[in-house]
């Protein structure tokens, strides 16, 4: 198993600047020193290779700065490429899924916000510890959407994310 880089390798390797890392001296003859290390991998994430093997550029970033590399890390924001230090925190797995943003098959444009139709009214879920909570049902998308932010901020606290 291909070990982490350690924090004294990885500073050797790049410089951290706004968010991003550049190459430091390379003998790479893809890489140049003072260029912009990382590219954009399938999931939408900054990925960089190092000795043949990818690596995330948060995680690098967040090791960069003694931080545990074996953390889970959240976006604080939700931008995949946006990986300033300031933007990175520590989290659970739980925590780090209550900060993920709204589904793409979501049709109410609401998150955590449905039609039922056999009600005819709107429902309001949170998942929260693999476990659903729901709002009571409501006429209104408006009101539906209110509870359901109230159920998510008292489920999710600073992880909340509401769009």
């Amino acid at each position: 198993m291909t070990r982490t880089p350690t924090q004294e390798e990885l500073c050797d390797l790049f410089e951290y600047r706004d968010g991003s890392i550049y190459w430091r001296n390379t003998s790479s003859t893809m890489a140049q020193a003072g260029s912009k290390a990382g590219c954009v991998n399938g999931r939408g994430y900054l990925v960089v290779g190092i000795k043949y093997k990818k690596y995330l550029v948060h995680r690098i970033i967040w090791a960069m700065h003694g931080n545990d590399p074996a953390a889970v890390l959240d976006h604080i924001n939700g931008d995949t490429q946006d990986n300033r230090i300031e933007n990175l925190r520590a989290s659970t797995h739980t925590e780090n899924m209550c900060n993920a943003k709204r589904s793409k098959r979501n049709t109410s444009g609401v998150k955590g916000v449905s039609w039922n139709k056999t009600a005819r009214k709107w429902i309001g879920s949170v998942w929260y510890q693999y476990k659903m909570h729901k709002t009571p049902p409501f006429d209104s998308k408006e009101e539906c959407a209110a509870a359901v932010m109230t159920l998510r901020c008292g489920l999710h606290g600073e992880f909340a994310r509401h769009v």
